[in-house]
């Protein structure tokens, strides 16, 4: 079996760390050296840095040196387009803060969004989209909808879905488009961060209207969830774990530990704090964290995958560690055995079986609600587009964005009895059989594994005509 690649075979990944373990010339020259022995191609440096996230780290220790290999001028392509990204995502939060005021719907930013505020140079932090929390799902949706106002449209390729915890509490994600000049927004909801099958990282509730970045520590979870749901580690993750290390406390590392070992991620976080403690220059305290977080990991754990370009290596890894790992994310909020063989069936069937959303003459059967079983949640327009076209129709799909408000009165808050957020607690509308979710005028038909009965499609159709 060829041996998996460790951070030292990648010494561009040093670039990437907001505190390199080695100087910024050192680094340059191992990386020099590579290229002229024929290891790695420049281009290929560049994608590695690329591929983790740490782009605009890497261009601002590059200018501190001279930079003999050329790795800026590889980079700039890369850095002109994350600098157009983050005025997309200025254009989103400023959007979103404004519209959860507005709405009275308290909002956690979430990821980049709380851990770039405490990186030494806070415009060095990349994000892809906006991602942000609220506590239920009607919150989600009612912020959806608002955001679909303001020309945002349901991804289509990520479409919305839900799940429930053993006690029954919704949780999920809904992520939408922007129009030119915003960047996508990732709305998460519920009482944690989802990851892999059953696995549920606990979040506070967010509180005062409007947008507010979640606390460092808290924002651990999301970071490890969504890292532990790629598998793979990048440097990004890295650093917001050097970054979170800096003011941890011991009370505060064991309560992460626990609740990475509920996810079954204890594993995934002591190789984080690994390849941290082997890339990046690290205090006396940040040390010690990061020596507990390998210590409460797994004896004998694997060398962690980290994003070095082979990514479609990971592929079978990913299916295997999901899989895995759903029989103990299952053991944290059951006993059963059968119900915890069960999710791990579940969590293989979903890498296998087609869930892409079909329109077919299926029996319109109803569907009971159920521990983690993933409900995709299907526009009722991108559905009437499949049943006339077919399952390709949805690449064409031109999204679903609603009419703007006519005037300030109604884009106030909708009325009617409130929820403490502000959103009304009667907005999400089950069918008989849960076949259709209807949140105002929105309509969306439920599938799990992509199957849309045919009749349920036109029944529901009916209805909105």
């Amino acid at each position: 079996m060829p041996r998996r690649p460790a951070p030292a075979d990648f010494p561009e990944l040093q670039l990437g760390a907001v505190a390199p373990a080695s100087p910024v010339a050192e680094t340059l020259h191992r990386i020099a050296a590579l290229v002229r022995s024929g290891v790695r191609p420049l281009d290929r440096v560049a994608d590695v840095i690329r591929r983790n996230r740490a782009v605009l780290v890497a261009a601002d220790h590059l200018a501190t040196v001279p930079d003999e290999t050329g790795l800026t001028r590889e980079l700039e392509p890369f850095v002109a387009e994350r600098i157009r990204r983050a005025a997309t995502l200025d254009a989103a939060t400023g959007l979103l803060d404004r519209l959860g005021t507005e709405l009275g719907i308290p909002v956690w930013g979430i990821k980049g969004l709380s851990s770039r505020a405490d990186y030494p140079e806070p415009r060095l932090r990349e994000l892809r989209d906006a991602d942000v929390c609220v506590t239920t799902a009607n919150e989600a949706l009612a912020l959806a909808d608002r955001l679909r106002r303001h020309g945002y449209r349901t991804d289509h390729g990520e479409l919305p879905w839900i799940k429930q915890t053993s006690d029954g509490t919704p949780y999920g994600q809904y992520k939408l488009t922007g129009p030119d000049g915003f960047a996508a927004v990732d709305l998460h909801f519920g009482p944690g961060y989802s990851t892999g099958h059953c696995g549920l990282l606990p979040l506070p509730a967010p509180t005062r209207p409007g947008l507010r970045p979640l606390p460092p520590v808290a924002n651990l979870r999301p970071m490890l969830g969504n890292s532990g749901g790629d598998v793979h580690i990048t440097v990004k993750d890295v650093n917001d774990l050097w970054v979170a290390a800096r003011t941890l406390r011991p009370e505060e590392t064991a309560a992460l530990v626990a609740d990475a070992r509920r996810a079954a991620l204890g594993g995934h976080l002591a190789g984080i704090a690994r390849v941290v403690l082997e890339i990046t220059r690290t205090d006396d305290d940040q040390r010690g964290v990061l020596e507990h977080l390998v210590a409460a990991g797994p004896g004998r754990a694997a060398r962690p995958v980290v994003a070095t370009g082979l990514m479609r290596r990971t592929a079978p890894v990913r299916v295997l560690r999901t899989t895995g790992r759903a029989f103990g994310q299952a053991g944290a909020h059951t006993g059963s055995l059968p119900a915890r063989a069960g999710a791990v069936l579940g969590a293989f069937a979903f890498y296998v079986l087609p869930t892409r959303p079909r329109v077919l003459a299926a029996p319109a059967l109803p569907r009971r609600p159920a521990p983690w079983r993933c409900v995709r949640l299907v526009p009722l327009e991108l559905a009437r587009a499949l049943r006339r076209g077919g399952a390709d129709a949805g690449d064409l799909w031109p999204g679903d964005p609603l009419a703007p408000p006519a005037d300030t009165a109604a884009s106030a808050p909708p009325t009617g009895h409130r929820t403490g957020s502000g959103a009304p607690d009667d907005g999400l509308r089950w069918s008989p059989g849960r076949r259709t979710l209807t949140h105002g005028s929105s309509v969306f038909v439920s599938t799990v594994w992509g199957v849309l009965p045919r009749t349920v499609v036109r029944d529901a159709g009916k209805a909105e005509r």
